[in-house]
């Protein structure tokens, strides 16, 4: 009798772990939940205009971080950045203020991002925790769509109808960030991970989180992020062509997807009409983060030196109104454009230099997910975000870093994720 009751009971456990297993629902959330939310929603909230959470918390992960060993963080970010700061200060900067607090603002992204980077290589769930961020963030993405007449409409939406000609009451998601397109960055890991993990696995689970994260994704009505996830997966696709046309279901996955993107452009709707604004060259903000911000970068290295920059922070400082372009002093919306401004020719050529010793050294090309991360992030530097941007260098640590080995198209096996366990065998024993 008792070892029938302990049969029975070991098959009634099997059954819940498998619908566990099929719905993916867990009875907590994941333990960086918390964090991983406040960083993605509240970054910034409450605080001036450039001006980050994770900038005021740095000195207390830097603790963190060094109560866990790592205690030479300091002196590897100075090591990097003294040949600029002593030839820099050596041929005089404007502002000694703007170039401590600037270079103390980079200290504090190094320590926020390598924190984070070193937290996520310590746990074993962090497809879980991209599962239930996805969820959140789809979640508050239905709050924002209740709100879009009421009087809380500006605090989750964004009229930006005067960065396109002929526009009115254009309105984007914007959640809690300062623009529609900082809001797809943050979303643009996640997106890319229910793609790969779509074209991989498939099953009604992954096309699920794909839809829920596409949904916000599609509402902040970002060319730059729509585009940028687009040509990251499209390339990934191609280099693994030969793999991926020998998975029938992935092959399906992906004309439907190719099926969706043409309705999406072709059926009359906000996101068609900004896309073909965006193309006709009619949107201000897609000019001043690309052709424009090189223009300025150009005229305020120039102003001090084109090979080494004015030196950090020195861009606030110069004024560039006589360009014509709209900007009165050099705050560039372009990551390489500003490092060329403040660091001049050698920071640019350091900068990619290091991308491009660490996608051939962590061998970025034999994972998928890594790949898509690398071309993702290597695009958004050329077409926005800026200097001191934390969301831009945590894509750079996906690409160099194994967070999704299972996510790979290059391989011929099926990824354990989408797996189920066979309890068959289990009744059986």
């Amino acid at each position: 009798m008792a070892s029938t009751v302990n049969r029975d009971d070991a098959y009634l456990g099997a059954l819940v772990a498998q619908a566990r297993s099929k719905i993916n629902l867990p009875l907590t959330v994941h333990r960086y939940l918390p964090a991983a939310a406040f960083y993605f929603f509240l970054n910034s909230a409450g605080l001036p205009r450039g001006l980050f959470y994770t900038s005021v918390f740095a000195p207390l992960l830097f603790v963190w971080l060094y109560l866990k060993g790592q205690r030479w963080l300091t002196t590897k970010f100075l090591l990097v950045f003294s040949p600029f700061i002593v030839v820099q200060l050596a041929m005089g900067v404007e502002s000694h203020l703007y170039y401590l607090r600037s270079l103390l603002l980079l200290w504090t992204v190094f320590v926020a991002v390598y924190s984070f980077s070193w937290g996520l290589l310590n746990t074993r769930t962090i497809e879980r925790l991209f599962d239930e961020l996805i969820v959140l963030n789809c979640f508050v993405t239905v709050i924002a769509l209740g709100n879009l007449r009421t009087p809380l409409q500006n605090l989750f939406w964004m009229d930006t109808s005067d960065t396109l000609a002929g526009s009115s009451h254009l309105l984007r998601l914007s959640m809690f960030t300062s623009e529609p397109s900082a809001y797809a960055e943050l979303m643009l890991p996640l997106v890319i991970f229910a793609v790969l993990r779509l074209l991989v696995s498939g099953g009604k689970r992954s096309i699920l989180y794909f839809a829920l994260i596409c949904v916000p994704f599609l509402l902040t009505q970002s060319f730059g992020g729509l585009s940028i996830s687009a040509g990251a997966v499209s390339a990934t696709l191609l280099v693994s062509y030969r793999r991926f046309l020998r998975k029938p279901r992935s092959l399906l996955i992906m004309i439907g997807l190719i099926c969706a993107a043409g309705a999406i452009i072709l059926v009359p709707n906000p996101i068609a009409a900004r896309l073909f604004q965006v193309l006709a060259g009619s949107d201000s903000s897609t000019q001043s983060r690309t052709t424009l911000s090189f223009v300025i970068a150009y005229a305020v290295a120039s102003s001090k030196s084109i090979w080494w920059g004015v030196g950090l922070g020195q861009g606030k400082i110069v004024d560039v109104s006589s360009l014509g372009l709209g900007f009165t002093v050099g705050i560039i919306p372009n990551s390489v454009a500003g490092t060329f401004a403040e660091l001049g020719i050698v920071g640019v050529v350091v900068r990619l230099g290091i991308e491009m010793f660490l996608f051939f050294k962590t061998k970025v090309y034999q994972n998928s997910s890594r790949l898509a991360m690398f071309l993702a992030a290597f695009i958004v530097q050329l077409t926005g975000s800026h200097l001191m941007d934390v969301q831009q260098y945590l894509m750079w640590c996906f690409a160099f870093l194994p967070f999704f080995p299972r996510l790979n198209l290059r391989s011929d096996e099926e990824p354990e994720l989408s797996r189920v366990p066979d309890l068959g065998a289990t009744h059986a024993g």
